[in-house]
């Protein structure tokens, strides 16, 4: 408050009550004019200091609100010094956060639960056999736990950090996507509880764990595991959101991980962004990890050993224009694995390895329990998309394009997936030619009243006829376009409707109903080909 105006009142008003009744002498008015001339001149230090302390509260406020070009406004939601009110728990900078999301539902072709995978079946799949009601954990929202925060250690520059661990409500388990594969190695696929590949493998701090520099001039630059620019974009511009149970580009994880879904998170990576008015920018690098392994079965002397060349890089380019806002990326992964369950004849120990020229060894007498099996390609792609926000509405669109291909280093036999699992079995030449998938989506989301919100959302995904030499075979895979084989050209189409009611900014349920459909190569081998899943829940954040 601002003491000025107040102070100058009360002495322009005594001046003139003393004058007029005559009771002042000179040097008492002397005086009373020196201490008004006083009190300006701690008024305006006063103003001084008070403007000094609105610009930091507006800052703070500002640090509160995500913002696209600086890790200090999205890190901490601010840096207060203490917890207070309904705000973020954070001390000294350092904030813990966390999401708790978890509900049921119901699939007309779904898979029993599974106490790994931090999703449930609701988008079909090759194995669903059954009508299930179970647990749908994480719906809206992949449940986490963690610390996020920032330092200020130079004017204008931070030290800044974020840990955080993915967990599936439902068990307690942290989330463990080739924890599940691992579950169903050997079985019978009419007994399979569900599974997944993914990014989340069981570590300590599966969602990221980084550190680095943020300047609001010069960008952020961050070294460590990071969610890759697909896994960002695919968030927020899905009208879903990302959601496990109404989204498949949110359940699938392909489409965010340029082909494969273990790649939305990289280990050993630097990711740069940095923002110039409407405009941002950001380029990511990850480095080479990890074994190359080898040629043979792990109870066989290795003959060739290979060296990992599993580096990627992607580059992100967008801006916002009032209610529009538009990102494009394009990256490069090489070595990508996608993680499989291991047959009966592979768990009790018979090893196959196919390198990029297409030979094949064949072992057996192996140690393969919590082994998987990985088919690996070379991968590229190019993304796209824009959302707009009109009145109540708002609206979403996206295109990408994936290209695979088989790698152009072999990885061997002992190479790791996500998590540490090793690969017992190892394909490098799983595409004849080039093997082509592009995924649209567009949706609305429609504010019905300030706690109500409403989205609908559809997903089209399109695979060509790859064709050529079959794997470990001279035989030359011809083009199709039906069910016959898994390369074969084919589609998935899927769409979902969901309402959900905030109850404030901390606790809001929801409902809705999400439908997927496979034809053609994209339903090869497929029990079912359509799938109905209505499913409810509720979502706590702090």
């Amino acid at each position: 408050m601002k003491l000025r105006k107040p102070l100058i009142a009360v002495a322009v008003i005594a001046a003139p009550f003393f004058t007029v009744h005559g009771a002042a002498r000179a040097d008492d008015i002397t005086k009373l004019r020196q201490q008004a001339a006083d009190l300006k001149k701690h008024n305006k230090s006063l103003e001084k200091r008070l403007d000094q302390l609105e610009r930091q509260s507006a800052a703070k406020r500002a640090a509160q609100v995500p913002a696209s070009d600086s890790f200090l406004a999205s890190a901490t939601k601010g840096p207060v010094e203490a917890i207070a009110g309904d705000g973020p728990i954070t001390w000294h900078g350092i904030t813990l956060f966390g999401t708790i999301d978890a509900g049921a539902g119901w699939q007309s072709h779904g898979l029993p639960a599974n106490p790994n995978i931090y999703a449930a079946a609701t988008l079909i799949g090759p194995n669903n056999n059954r009508a299930y009601f179970g647990p749908v954990p994480n719906g809206l929202q992949q449940s986490v736990i963690g610390l996020k925060g920032e330092e200020e250690i130079l004017p204008g520059l931070a030290g800044v950090f974020y840990a955080g661990a993915g967990i599936v409500p439902t068990s307690g388990q942290l989330a463990n996507a080739p924890g599940s594969l691992i579950n169903q190695n050997g079985l019978s696929r009419y007994v399979y509880s569900n599974y997944a590949d993914g990014s989340r493998g069981g570590q300590a701090f599966n969602d990221g764990l980084y550190a680095g520099l943020s300047s609001k001039t010069f960008g952020t630059l961050t070294f460590g595991r990071h969610r890759n620019f697909g896994g960002d974009t695919m968030i927020a511009y899905d009208p879903a959101g990302g959601s496990y149970a109404f989204s498949v580009i949110g359940i699938s994880g392909a489409a965010a991980g340029g082909g494969d879904t273990e790649n939305v998170r990289w280990d050993n990576s630097l990711k740069y962004k940095v923002s110039y008015g409407p405009v941002h920018f950001g380029a990511m690098y990850k480095f080479a990890d990890g074994s190359g392994g080898s040629n043979v079965g792990n109870a066989n002397t290795p003959t060739i050993l290979y060296t990992p060349h599993n580096d990627a890089y992607q580059f992100i380019l967008g801006g916002d224009y009032q209610g529009l806002s538009v990102d494009a990326i394009a990256g490069h992964y090489n070595q990508a694995i996608s993680a499989r369950i291991l047959s009966a004849a592979q768990l009790a120990g018979t090893s196959t390895f196919i390198s990029t020229e297409n030979a094949v060894k064949t072992t057996t007498g192996n140690i393969n329990a919590n082994t998987l099996a990985g088919v690996v390609t070379d991968n590229t792609n190019l993304l796209i998309a824009a959302k707009y926000t009109w009145n109540q509405f708002k609206f979403f669109g996206g295109y990408e394009h994936v290209l695979m291909q088989n790698p152009h280093d072999s990885l061997g036999i002992g190479a790791q997936v996500q998590g540490g699992y090793a690969l017992s079995s190892v394909n490098n030449h799983s595409v004849g030619s080039d093997k082509s998938v592009n995924y649209f989506w567009t949706g609305v989301k429609y504010a019905y009243n300030p706690n109500l919100d409403l989205t609908v959302s559809y997903y089209h995904v399109l695979q060509n006829a790859y064709v050529g030499p079959a794997p470990g075979s001279a035989k030359v895979v011809a083009a199709c376009s039906n069910t016959s084989a898994a390369n074969c050209s084919g589609t998935l189409d899927a769409a979902s409707f969901y309402g959900d009611y905030h109850f404030n900014k901390h606790f809001d349920v929801y409902a809705g109903v999400f439908w997927s459909s496979v034809s053609n190569g994209l339903a090869s081998g497929y029990l079912y080909h359509v799938e109905w899943a209505p499913s409810f829940g509720a979502r706590y954040t702090f």
